[in-house]
């Protein structure tokens, strides 16, 4: 590649991350250098007439066709197929051999040297226009020499290196953390995508230039200043069954994750003689990786509940070694693939491993003498619930059974509203709390949160597929605020909101009433002492200390989450304090005030004033205190129904001074 078109390369896409990017990837200074080189080599350039960046982010994602269609290969997974292949298609000759990135192909388009757009795959024909994106990926020149004119094909990666910046934890793989940064309309960490180019199309004098052989494109888009997808060219079949059982080796040592091997004639007038069928040429093939697998029978199935309300079936095997592993369970998918496989149990099963990760039944191999069908569920094994199937955004049935009680709990739809409910967060309705949990994975209430850690992701999430509307920055600041405005909980209000049966903020506050300041600690709560009938019976819960005890140390996780999320839980006051203040006025401080102080710092003032600083809503309360007396929050709403009194932190601090 030319030290002008480099020059014009890196001030391009300098341009483009500065104008839409919000920061550049070089300093000023740095900036000011590339372009007097540039100068100097090439004065009367056209890229010194540019004002502002190339390309404008709004036109991201919108539709755009392909020049020439991008198709698909034909695929073999075993020696005896790619031999049957060979002989053939490949007229005995020379291979192309490439690695197979897992990651997202595209298509970028140059015309004078410059390039012009990026179309993401799409359907082949039509994709979306990730042009704006593209000038931050690694490994793809804004700017080529010698005028080039023409498309080039590539395969835009995560590698395992930036899948760790990411967030290699909560994303499943890096083809789909890397497929959702490629397609994001802010652009966000889009330069953390690397672009392997693997084909070329060029134009020279309107006319497409004849390539001979694959190896010389490779050496072209090399001369351009493209990153190339890792090749081998092998004389024959036996090299290159060679070459496909060294990369099998030593696959987990690359810098990113492929799925296969990409075979061509390294003939290119070969290959034109073989031509297409069906939309895949047939001098061409891609070997995907085999995955392991090995015989068992299918003893039972039992159903999961997915946290999105998904009724899971899955298949307990006779135990069986694949991969160095023994498996015993495996994933059916969901109910049309058992029926579509026609399982019953008895029957002798092949399992994979699907990814070389996850065990998969995918076909029977001998019907059993004494079969069992499998029926799927009509009421939910959890909570007895109506169960049907899920609608899709288009407002069709989906092959996923579900579970359609909301208060289900193996959802967490409904078990992060019960929280959100019980401590009154603002702004998370229905389509958004829905929305958390399909598109961010929220488990439980913890992840509530964690939700600051992930702002962008927040603002992206798409609350509404038809009009592809999205949570926008304005909402998420107030979530968020939401969120950090119930992190401090009283004891009380904590036990209460954790959805264990029979255990309400009312309930809990008059048990740490009655138990004398043995239960005003959260520990208190957790040692077991509720499993001490008489003392159970103290507190008022004489036939349920057991339950409870039970309820609290099955919610563990739960506590443990949401104290390492950093909510905080108030000590409950000495019962002798409240006893001292029985009848005097009280005060209920809610969420986070003008004022910036918290209601523990109030306590005292208060305490000294003769009022009462209590955590619930409740008949004899005297005052509830908000940021916004005027507010329609559910707490708002109860105390006006109780006339109780809604005043602002600066109408309380009139009430304390007052003699």
């Amino acid at each position: 590649m030319s030290r002008v078109a480099e020059l014009r390369s890196q001030i391009l896409k300098a341009k483009q991350a500065y104008y839409y990017g919000g920061t550049s990837p070089i300093s000023d200074a740095q900036y000011d250098s590339l372009e007097d080189e540039l100068r100097a080599l090439a004065p009367n350039d056209a890229i010194f007439s540019i004002v502002g960046a190339p390309i404008p982010p709004d036109a991201m994602l919108t539709k755009a066709p392909h020049r020439i269609k991008m198709g698909s290969q034909s695929k073999v997974n075993t020696i005896a197929e790619f031999e049957e292949w060979y002989e053939k298609s490949s007229a005995g000759g020379a291979l192309h051999m490439s690695l197979k990135g897992d990651g997202a192909s595209a298509a970028a388009y140059y015309e004078a040297g410059e390039l012009i757009q990026v179309i993401s795959r799409g359907d082949g024909s039509i994709g979306e226009d990730i042009t704006a994106n593209a000038f931050k990926f690694k490994g793809l020149p804004a700017s080529v020499p010698d005028e080039f004119t023409g498309a080039i094909r590539m395969e835009v990666i995560l590698t395992v290196e930036d899948w760790g910046v990411v967030d290699s934890v909560r994303s499943k793989n890096p083809r789909n953390a890397g497929t959702g940064i490629m397609g994001r309309k802010n652009g966000v960490q889009s330069e953390l995508l690397t672009c392997f180019a693997f084909d070329i199309e060029e134009v020279r004098g309107g006319d497409s230039f004849p390539f001979l052989t694959e190896q010389q494109k490779c050496e072209r888009l090399r001369e351009l200043g493209c990153n190339v997808i890792q090749y081998e060219i092998c004389k024959d079949a036996a090299e290159a069954i060679g070459f496909y059982r060294s990369i099998v080796k030593t696959r987990d040592s690359l810098p990113f994750w492929i799925d296969g091997v990409v075979i061509k004639v390294n003939d290119l007038s070969v290959q034109n003689e073989l031509g297409i069928t069906a939309g895949r040429p047939k001098g061409q093939i891609a070997w995907k990786f085999d995955s392991a697998g090995a015989e068992s029978v299918l003893l039972s199935v039992s159903i999961s509940g997915g946290h999105t309300g998904a009724l899971i079936p899955n298949a307990q095997l006779k135990p069986v070694q694949i991969g160095g592993t023994t498996v015993s369970n495996a994933s059916l998918a969901n109910w049309d693939e058992v029926a579509r496989l026609d399982l019953a149990v008895g029957d002798a099963l092949w399992v994979i491993k699907a990814n070389d990760i996850i065990p998969k039944v995918i076909r029977v191999t001998k019907r059993g003498q004494e079969r069992t069908l499998i029926k799927p569920p009509r009421i939910c094994p959890f909570c007895d619930g109506d169960v049907g199937r899920r609608i899709t955004a288009n407002g069709e049935e989906g092959v996923v059974l579900e579970c359609q009680n909301e208060d289900c709990p193996k959802k967490s739809v409904g078990k992060i509203k019960r929280w959100i409910t019980s401590v009154d967060i603002q702004g998370i309705g229905d389509a958004v709390r829905a929305a958390l949990v399909l598109q961010l994975d929220l488990q439980d209430a913890a992840d509530l949160y964690r939700l600051h850690l992930i702002p962008q992701a927040l603002a992206e999430l798409v609350i509404n597929e038809e009009k592809d509307l999205r949570l926008g920055e304005k909402r998420t600041a107030t979530i968020l605020k939401g969120i950090e405005a119930r992190r401090e909980l009283g004891l009380a209000k904590f036990l209460g909101s954790l959805g264990i049966d029979r255990l309400g903020e009312r309930r809990a506050e008059l048990m740490i009433h009655s138990a004398g300041g043995k239960l005003s600690t959260l520990d208190s709560w957790r040692e077991g002492t509720l499993s001490d009938s008489s003392f159970a019976e103290s507190v008022g819960a004489p036939n349920t200390g057991s339950a409870l005890q039970a309820g609290i140390d099955g919610v563990s996780e739960l506590i443990e989450g949401l104290l390492a999320a950093g909510v905080v839980v108030i000590d409950a006051p000495p019962s002798g304090d409240a006893s001292e203040s029985d009848g005097a006025p009280s005060l209920c401080i809610s969420g986070k005030l003008p004022s910036g102080k918290k209601k523990n710092d109030y306590k005292q003032t208060l305490k000294d004033a003769g009022y009462r600083l209590v955590d619930q809503v409740n008949a004899d309360l005297s005052f509830l205190v908000l940021t916004d007396p005027d507010s329609r929050s559910a707490k708002a709403e109860k105390a006006r129904k109780l006339n109780i009194a809604v005043i602002s932190e600066e109408k309380m601090l009139e009430l304390v001074k007052k003699p």
